[in-house]
């Protein structure tokens, strides 16, 4: 048993529930925190579930039996209990001589809280400090249909023509208290003895080893090993009749268990399992302390998987072996079962004392379930895998609105359930990684090594994870000795309790050779951290050690001098911060510096590491997306050597950057001179990876290759496309369930529709409206076509879909959405969707949402087309006026600074810039404004549409006119 702590935990800006509460015979009202409070605390549950769900029956009894020692004296026992009925509670005080009957008690059950509160009748301190009571309470409740507490599912049995009902738990964050009654918190830990009643044609696993099975009738009740101390979340049970595959290693059984028809496909997900619980065994030297862990595939589980100790459930999909799907994403499953298999040191060994810390828990099974995954399979690159699946996530989070840091005092169930995000696994995944490499791998895992044996089987905080750190530093020769190495809580506090990312400013003085490191947030708010820097330089090209060799202090500015860092640099060579972008902030250049990086690239760029190249352009998309770029020709000059770059994250990080480039230049003189540029980039790899035959490279990585070859017109990518497209949507060739473009199909239709003729386009809206429109095609070609660069096919896509004679009139809310997604996605599309409002506003009028989604169109118009919006916004001011329509939302201000807000930002780039990349694009391509012309031409063959933006609400009534007359003919 565990011995209660003696100091409460801290509760900080507490939220309060109102609870009745018997006071001399009468009803009063007491406020509460909707933390639990400190004052009891539970030694040993022995729970007992009876269940009939073998029959089909969703109701269950349960008995909790509850061992509780009074830490400071009480009136109250507070627990946790929902939608639980039929509570009935005997309560004893265990004395030395036996157990002592105490009578006097009442409960009050508190819905909205989830509270159980065991109170005397008479109001007085009932519980004295030092006691212990055992609570029986006994309990019926019912199963619910979504994974939440205790749950049922059916599965159909062919074999027999059977419907088989089973039972599962889901107790993570707070949905324990609706399986038993608990102290439903993560600090409060607790051994348990579980035995669980259920027909005999079913089985019973739980957290712990099967202890025997008693038989009764057409019953049993299976007893399982008493589970060393454990958080209430983690407590978990599975009734089944699901059959197992079973190994042994080193002590501890793992089983795979699945319906019986399925078992055959765990046998993948069973040896990965061995050698993964073997290699965290080895890597942090502390042996799995359960002796089993069984795997579980479910047909429906909360989310891809969860942790629970021993007993880890999945969404079968993400456990069993499926055919093609395992093919493509070979190491996505194993990336799942690794991340719970993690949690069984991470969270469960050692579990977070509240909330708070939830990153505690799943950055650090995050990271390390990458870690060992790359050990394991080290052909597979799994560490580039976590940079493009894990931190271009944790990144793109700082560009969101709603942030928090990592530590984030939560309380209501809901702010719970909305801590476990990027935030907690993504982000804390790479500031995990940044002091993995910063402190030294090494060093940084015997630190994580001590922590988890001193608080194992028990709770801890960031602050103890930081101090086990800060001791292994202080031990180290080489740390000890830097001026930062006794700061470590307050370096890592920094990162925990900052809500941006840092970006670093590197400014070199060429003349009395120093450095100067600046750091911003990237939103500007008031932040400032302890930063870990490394360096490589063109006379020290290496990247391979990765610890800090200083740490940025917490200031706007820190100049070093070049001998001070054991640096000689000339003015020409070229220095790169954070070695395989290990650290998980971003770096700002100054232009001289970026500009011998851009030589250094077109000379040898293998000289610069994948994981920095593509770090590079990373760090430049924030630059060109706010305008903040010095000078412009730098980008193109790093852009330029790409035609010899084969590595797919940096393409993949390269397609972001060349993507704002093409939207902030889409209507100018520059755009199909900037079209040529991405073509001969993009050429060499777009035909390594897809035309190919012998290019191993799965495409569902390389999507951005694809979205820019075709995007930039490049005549092999259109007719790729255009094919691939083709033979889904006329002959129904499978494109987008069990091929290789499982996951890409959506980007592989839009691109394939770009340049149909006039037959294929209007082939393909015959099968658009012959088709099921509750179909997945259906929906696939909708989408598609959203994408043609045809201004008469837009147009006659429009009137299909939106005309008053159209057989699927798009007025509805979610319809009008789609026009403002059309909007959005598709550049081409403005000056025709405008057109159209512009015929035909006296229909769309009569939508409920028009007037808002006008509101946001507002924000796309550009200033030379605003004098048009405004004679339009008039018109249709006059129309409501005159039909006395009263819309939801007021029609937009003429004077409104919504209208043009969203293309300023271009606007400004374009002012800026669009001179200067014309004339470097003219001096790169001095014959490419006829060249241009003639490629594009054969690119798009007998089409007949424009792929040229014509200006918004400009010679488009012409062309309305004409699609319409095409339209007739097609009715």
């Amino acid at each position: 048993m565990i011995t209660p702590p003696l100091s409460g935990l801290v509760v900080s800006g507490a939220l309060l529930v109102t609870l009745a509460l018997v006071v001399n015979g009468s009803v009063t009202q007491r406020e509460r925190s909707l933390r639990l409070p400190n004052e009891t605390y539970p030694l040993f549950y022995q729970l007992h579930i009876s269940s009939d769900i073998h029959m089909g029956t969703l109701l269950f009894s349960g008995n909790a039996t509850i061992d509780v020692a009074i830490r400071r004296s009480t009136n109250e026992i507070v627990l946790h209990a929902n939608n639980l009925s039929d509570i009935q509670i005997t309560v004893h005080r265990v004395t030395d001589i036996g157990l002592e009957l105490v009578d006097d008690l009442t409960h009050t059950v508190h819905q909205s809280g989830s509270y159980l509160i065991i109170h005397p009748t008479e109001n007085y301190q009932a519980f004295e400090q030092g006691q212990l009571y055992r609570l029986e309470i006994l309990y019926t409740a019912i199963m619910t249909s979504r994974p939440s507490g205790l749950y049922y599912m059916d599965y159909r049995d062919e074999e027999n023509n059977r419907t088989v009902y089973i039972a599962a738990t889901q107790s993570e964050p707070t949905y324990a208290r609706l399986i038993f009654p608990c102290y439903d918190e993560p600090g409060f830990k607790s051994n348990f003895s579980i035995r669980i009643t259920h027909g005999s044609s079913h089985s019973a696993i739980s957290n712990m080893p099967v202890k025997e099975i008693l038989s009764h009738g057409d019953l049993k009740t299976t007893l399982f090993h008493t589970t060393p101390p454990v958080s209430s979340y983690l407590v978990a049970f599975v009734i089944s009749d699901f059959d197992s595959i079973t190994e042994t290693y080193r002590g501890v059984t793992q089983s795979i268990y699945s319906p019986p028809t399925t078992k055959e496909k765990g046998y993948n997900a069973l040896r990965n399992a061995v050698r993964t619980v073997a290699a965290f065994e080895d890597y942090f030297g502390i042996s799995y302390s359960l002796p089993k862990l069984d795997h579980v595939a479910l047909k429906k589980n909360y989310g891809a998987a969860m942790e629970n100790w021993g007993l880890i459930t999945y969404k079968d999909s993400n456990l069993l072996q499926n055919g093609l799907k395992d093919l493509r994403h070979p190491m996505s499953d194993k990336i799942t079962q690794n991340h719970e298999i993690a949690h069984q040191w991470f969270g469960n060994l050692v579990s977070p004392e509240w909330w708070t810390y939830t990153w505690m828990n799943e950055g650090f099974a995050t990271y390390f379930s990458y870690v060992i995954t790359d050990l394991l399979y080290p052909k597979q690159n799994m560490m580039e895998v976590f940079m493009e699946h894990e931190a271009d996530s944790a990144y793109s989070y700082n560009s969101f609105n709603d942030v928090r840091p990592m530590s984030h005092y939560v309380e209501g169930d809901k702010d719970i359930i909305n801590v476990f995000d990027i935030i907690s696994y993504k982000r804390g995944a790479c500031v995990i990684k940044m002091f993995h490499h910063a402190f030294r791998q090494k060093l940084f895992v015997r630190g994580i090594t001590h922590f988890l044996e001193k608080y194992r089987y028990s709770v801890a905080n960031e602050l103890n994870l930081f101090d086990a750190l800060q001791a292994e530093l202080q031990e180290d020769e080489y740390f000890s000795h830097q001026p930062w190495a006794s700061k470590i809580r307050e370096i890592m506090l920094s990162w925990t309790h900052s809500e941006w990312m840092p970006i670093v400013m590197v400014t070199r003085n060429y003349e009395n050779n120093t450095i100067t490191f600046s750091q911003r947030s990237v939103h500007h708010k008031d932040e400032l951290w302890w930063i870990p820097i490394n360096f490589a330089t063109a006379k020290s090209p290496t990247f391979d050690d990765t610890q800090a060799e200083i740490f940025m202090p917490p200031q706007t500015e820190y100049t070093v001098a070049l001998e001070d860092l054991n640096m000689e640099l000339s003015g020409k060579d070229w220095i790169i911060l954070n070695k395989q972008e290990t650290g998980f902030y971003l770096v700002h250049y100054d232009t001289d510096n970026l500009m011998a990086i851009a030589r250094q690239l077109q000379t040898n760029h293998s000289v610069i590491h994948k994981t920095n190249r593509a770090g590079l352009f990373r760090h430049l998309k924030p630059l060109i997306e706010h305008n903040e770029i010095e000078q412009v020709d730098v980008v193109f000059e790093m852009l330029k050597y790409l035609e010899f770059e084969e590595d797919i994250l940096t393409w993949n990080q390269v397609a972001d950057s060349i993507g704002c480039l093409s939207k902030n230049l889409y209507g100018t003189s520059s755009q199909r001179l900037f079209n040529e540029f991405v073509r001969h980039l993009v050429s060499p790899i777009f035909k390594g990876v897809y035309l190919d035959q012998t290019s191993n490279t799965p495409l569902d990585t390389a999507n951005g290759i694809l979205n820019l070859a075709c995007s930039a017109d490049l005549p092999e990518c259109l007719e790729y496309t255009r094919n691939l497209a083709m033979e889904y949507i006329i002959n129904k060739t499978n494109l987008t369930t069990e091929s290789e473009y499982y996951g890409t199909g959506d980007t592989v239709l839009c691109l394939g529709v770009r340049y149909l003729s006039d037959h294929d386009f209007h082939r393909v809206i015959e099968l658009l409206q012959e088709a099921d429109r509750e179909s997945m095609y259906y929906e696939d070609i909708i989408y598609a076509l959203r994408c043609t660069q045809s201004h008469r096919h837009l147009l006659y896509y429009m009137e299909v879909l939106l005309s008053k004679n159209s057989t699927h009139i798009m007025l509805s809310e979610n319809d009008m959405m789609y026009l403002l997604y059309v909007y959005k996605s598709n550049l081409a599309s403005r000056p025709v969707i405008w057109q159209y409002i512009e015929r035909n506003y006296r229909m769309l009028c009569r939508s409920p949402n028009f007037f808002e989604h006008l509101k946001q169109l507002a924000g796309f118009v550009p200033r030379h087309q605003r004098p048009h919006f405004l004679r339009l916004r008039q018109t249709i001011a006059t129309h409501i006026k005159m039909e006395g329509i009263t819309p939801n939302t007021e029609l937009i201000e003429p004077d409104s600074p919504l209208v043009g807000k969203k293309v300023k930002i271009t606007e400004t780039f374009q002012d800026k810039f669009e001179q200067q990349i014309h004339d470097w694009l003219l001096g790169e391509f001095p014959q490419s404004s006829s060249k241009s012309d003639a490629i594009l031409a054969a690119s798009l063959g007998a089409t007949n549409g424009s792929s040229r933006s014509q200006g918004i609400l400009n010679e488009a009534t012409r062309m309305l006119r004409s699609a319409l007359q095409i339209a007739d003919l097609y009715r």
